[in-house]
């Protein structure tokens, strides 16, 4: 269900960006459109491994962790689209990390090879933002901005309640 509601969310995201910088950004419109329909896919392969199962009643508020980067991205003052990137490759990295190791537990089954999936598929978002911002922004400076968000993130990470989410955890994506 955690990952369900990601997806939605992460399509509706690159929508979004190609509305707020596709006119700047042309090579925006093909990759957030792929992009979108990639997690709309993502998002209907959820919903069929959770026809069978019962379904726990959603939760309100939004994720604790996105909203903490935000927040962080706005308060350094940026608030601009290169964090907008480098917030959402940031966003797939944790996301990357939880399928992989979701995929290594559940190993040769269904469930197993469809983690796989979202592993390899968030692992390449990951790499896309992160190129985004290096074409659009400069090497220099997108990566040096990348570092200064992934030390408000641990900050952040260390500041939530624990609890199963998907998208937040420090980890394996540098």
């Amino acid at each position: 269900m955690d990952h369900l509601f990601c997806e939605y969310k992460a399509a509706a995201m690159a929508r979004r960006t190609l509305k707020l910088h596709g006119a700047k950004y042309p090579l925006l419109k093909k990759l957030m459109n792929e992009l979108a329909e990639e997690e709309l896919r993502h998002a209907a392969q959820c919903e069929q491994l959770l026809v069978p199962m019962k379904r726990p009643a959603p939760e309100h508020g939004g994720n604790l962790y996105v909203q903490g980067l935000r927040q962080l991205a706005m308060r350094t003052g940026n608030g601009c689209f290169l964090d907008a990137l480098l917030v959402n490759s940031l966003i797939e990295a944790r996301s990357a990390e939880r399928f992989k190791l979701l995929a290594d537990v559940a190993r040769g089954t269904e469930l197993g090879r469809f983690y796989e999936d979202l592993f390899a598929s968030e692992v390449n978002h990951y790499l896309l933002f992160v190129a985004l911002s290096v074409d659009f922004f400069g090497k220099e400076k997108s990566l040096a901005r990348l570092e200064d968000l992934r030390a408000g993130e641990a900050t952040l990470l260390r500041s939530l309640p624990s609890g199963p989410r998907m998208h937040s955890g420090p980890g394996l994506m540098r």
